[in-house]
């Protein structure tokens, strides 16, 4: 009797112990992920949702205009300190046409029509705001050769500094930052070789003091894009899932809608419901039941295209909002992704395997309809997917 009760204790050790190993190296995997997403999240823009590229574009633009505004006041304020410190009339006046053009470029970059969510605007505009100031710094410096007091010198040599410093403000991935210094040191090096000494004392004093105020700039930069990532994914993501929220998701089938009156293409939305999820989470618990909805919610990531918009519409039930799509396209994603689920091993606390089916209604926009019109279709197709013994995809008529 003695020998029995050791070796189910020794058993239920072993399975202690082998679960315990499972959690480590399942939070170890985690871990990892986590970390390269937050890598890749601050050095490219890889894997971004257009809404959030959109979002970071609106950011940058605003910022811009703000920036562009104040330096066309300083650059034109600027004349009467040159009228001061510099004696040769001549060259005031070339100044003062100089910094006339450079504040009409920059009131043009302020108030520069650019469609929103645009991000290869927004860049264009932002490395505008970088190249404008070298620009005007290299013209000015020939324009004080030509007879300007040491003191005058020094004011303009700040410019590069202010170059790089000013890249702090944007939320900017590690390879943008990048691109967007290179202006800034191939002014300091094109001004030193055309007016100073290459390899000077004093060429490497500001070199070194570009690269510190880089390496600043860029971590601060970096840092922006992490708080406005932040921001927007506690805004619009469902916490469990990580898909968007039900909130974010009417955004956007208002959105395509209007794109679908606007280009005169297809849109579909799907409706997904997991089949019984309640006897699941009656059954093995609410913890499973988070796994059954995370792991759907992998299942949904991998079978959408990029340009499609999937959420947790509520509860057990996902919507995803399928652009340039008509019914038939739609109808075989959804027939994949039901499929999809049977292939899928999710295991409850104690190891039992959980087998779980989604039932799927389609809806595909018709004319003059509204947001609050296809979303009601689609519901009626998937209570009619229920109602014909779930696990199967309707479309709505």
């Amino acid at each position: 009797m003695r020998d029995s009760v050791t070796d189910v204790d020794r058993g239920i050790s072993q399975e202690s112990r082998t679960r315990d190993k499972r959690s480590t190296n399942e939070g170890s995997i985690e871990w990892g992920r986590a970390f390269y997403s937050m890598i890749m999240d601050l050095t490219t823009n890889r894997n971004r949702t257009a809404d959030f590229l959109g979002t970071r574009a609106n950011f940058i633009q605003d910022r811009v205009r703000a920036l562009a505004l104040v330096f066309a006041a300083v650059v034109f304020l600027w004349m009467g300190l040159d009228y001061v410190i510099i004696p040769d009339p001549a060259v005031v006046v070339k100044l003062a046409l100089l910094r006339s053009l450079c504040a009409a470029l920059y009131l043009g970059l302020a108030f520069l029509a650019s469609k929103p969510h645009s991000l290869p605007r927004a860049r264009a505009k932002l490395a505008a705001l970088v190249t404008l100031p070298c620009a005007f710094y290299i013209a000015s410096r020939f324009v004080l050769a030509e007879g300007a007091p040491p003191g005058a010198l020094m004011v303009y040599d700040f410019f590069p500094f202010v170059v790089m410093v000013q890249l702090a403000i944007f939320p900017l991935p590690l390879l943008e930052g990048l691109m967007l210094s290179v202006p800034a040191f191939a002014t300091l090096f094109a001004v030193e070789a055309l007016f100073g000494e290459i390899m000077s004392l004093s060429f490497l004093g500001n070199l070194t003091l570009l690269v510190l105020l880089m390496c600043l700039a860029l971590w601060a930069s970096m840092s922006e894009l992490q708080m406005l990532l932040r921001l927007y994914r506690q805004a619009t993501r469902d916490p469990l899932t990580g898909l968007f929220n039900r909130g974010a998701l009417m955004e956007h089938v208002q959105l395509e809608i209007g794109r679908a009156r606007r280009y005169e293409h297809g849109m579909c939305v799907l409706l997904f419901d997991l089949d019984k999820f309640k006897r699941i989470n009656d059954e093995f618990g609410h913890l499973a039941g988070d796994a059954v909805l995370q792991a759907f919610a992998r299942i949904l990531e991998k079978g959408m295209r990029q340009t499609d918009v999937v959420g947790r519409y509520g509860g057990e039930e996902f919507l995803a909002v399928l652009a340039c799509t008509r019914k038939t396209d739609a109808e075989s994603l959804a027939e994949r992704i039901r499929a999809a689920c049977a292939d899928v091993e999710v295991s409850s606390p104690e190891g039992v395997r959980i087998e779980f089916t989604t039932s799927v209604g389609i809806a595909e926009l018709e004319a003059s309809e509204d947001a609050e019109s296809l979303l009601s279709r689609v519901d009626e197709s998937l209570y009619k997917a229920k109602d014909a013994g779930r696990d199967c995809v309707i479309v709505a008529a």
